[in-house]
């Protein structure tokens, strides 16, 4: 153990305070798990690095594998914690945080240090997870199998896109995801060299030549001189991906409506190579602020921004492309996002797939004749995706489908892409590409 009894014992403490705060939050309705977090250190700016790195680990963890994890729980307990009530004792939290380390393979020194403070047997080692899950439950005196299905709510798996490998999803869901950086080409080796010199080991996408995945490291990436001098920015594989299906050249005049905070916007801009416009839109004034502040690190001058009310294009210059990056129930990122598969409610797809539509149809007369219509979400919900694309092209018989080659696979895709992020280690994005024929 790296610290004295007595701060070790502090450190337990503050995780289970940490993990009733955010099992409240996941089940209260009130916040995502990582937003929760965030307000518990902001609330507790006493824990150092090493106190947070295991807090964190372990709540993350319990979120990640809360589907094994309320299989040790009786019924009755299990209903009252996922309707949002305290009712954990101290032992009971503080045993699921050790089980979920354990399970999660992480933090050895701080997971045998509460294994032996709440006078558990030995867990053994096992490689798979679900092994591991079979384990710590033994050591609770509790013999439980552990399927993959088991982590997601029954109504997830039923709703889910029928052709994605469901078993591969389930499996890549136990791991956390890399941190996919997009490095600009002119600057590659100076990005790379500088990850060597600190250490930070990575890969790069053998399909995209600019994603490269950044190993977890001490050192954070946002302090390196390369990032503050606009060389590289984080952005998952799958997004980066999506830029590719948009194909905006030099000189042409793009309209990103849903940009949020700009990472595929900063994309089209690299693209473009800085040249041409692109009109940034959004209903939220921070992330455009946000937006802002990464351009002008980057240098990219052409870039203008514009709060909008969502309703639909009121201009008079139509665009050579218009980007959709439409606000979807964020299914293809839960990986990143442990815990919101259980606070999510099935009945919010058809509120996303309604937004979805009436921002399709608001702002699709922006594209010019001949012009580029992108539509893409983080969906793995068909109502979002296909089905949503069907009922565009009914409402708009002036749109056409577009082939494009699967920018990670090479292949033909009709017009209509999922990047699985099973196969590439990355988010899961839908992306459809119309062509405006008159």
């Amino acid at each position: 153990m790296d610290v004295s009894p007595g701060k070790f014992r502090a450190r337990m403490a503050h995780m289970e305070e940490a993990l009733r705060v955010v099992l409240g939050a996941l089940f209260g309705g009130k916040l995502p798990p990582d937003r929760a977090l965030n307000d518990f250190f902001r609330a507790h700016r006493g824990c150092g690095s090493h106190d947070r790195k295991m807090i964190s680990g372990a709540v993350f963890a319990v979120c990640r594998y809360w589907g094994w994890l309320r299989l040790l729980c009786d019924e009755t307990l299990r209903a009252a914690v996922e309707k949002g009530e305290n009712v954990f004792s101290r032992r009971e939290i503080v045993t699921l945080g050790c089980g979920a380390l354990f399970i999660a393979h992480e933090e050895t020194e701080s997971r045998e240090a509460m294994r032996r403070e709440l006078e558990l047997p030995v867990f053994g080692d096992a490689a798979e997870a679900e092994m591991r899950a079979g384990k710590f439950a033994a050591a609770l005196g509790i013999k439980k199998e552990f399927p993959p299905e088991a982590l997601l709510p029954d109504f997830v798996l039923e709703k889910m896109d029928p052709a994605l490998n469901k078993t591969e999803f389930l499996r890549t869901l136990m791991h956390r995801p890399p941190m996919w950086l997009r490095v600009r080409a002119a600057r590659r080796e100076k990005v790379l060299a500088q990850l060597r010199e600190n250490g930070i080991g990575f890969e790069a996408s053998p399909q995209l030549g600019e994603a490269v995945a950044a190993a977890p490291s001490k050192v954070n990436l946002f302090t390196l001189t390369s990032f503050r001098d606009g060389d590289f920015e984080v952005q998952d594989l799958a997004s980066q991906a999506i830029g590719r299906v948009c194909g905006a050249v030099s000189g042409q005049r793009w309209f990103d409506v849903c940009a949020g905070a700009g990472g595929k916007t900063l994309l089209l801009a690299e693209m473009m190579r800085n040249r041409g416009t692109i009109l940034a839109g959004d209903v939220r004034l921070r992330a455009l602020e946000i937006l802002r502040l990464r351009a002008r690190r980057a240098g990219y001058g052409n870039i203008a921004v514009k709060v909008h009310d969502g309703a639909g294009w009121k201009g008079r210059h139509p665009f050579d492309g218009v980007l959709v990056d439409a606000p979807c129930s964020g299914s293809g990122v839960w990986r990143r996002n442990p815990g919101c598969p259980w606070r999510f409610d099935p009945a919010e797809i058809g509120g996303y797939a309604a937004r979805q539509r009436a921002i399709l149809d608001g702002f699709s007369s922006a594209v010019k004749c001949g012009g580029v219509l992108v539509y893409s979400t983080c969906s793995l919900f068909p109502e979002e995706n296909q089905e949503q694309v069907a009922a565009f092209l009914a409402r708009h018989p002036g749109f056409e489908l577009e082939d494009f080659p699967h920018p990670l696979t090479g292949e033909a895709t009709g017009g209509m892409m999922l990047v699985q992020g099973e196969k590439f280690d990355c988010d899961w994005m839908f992306s459809a590409r119309f062509r405006r024929k008159v």
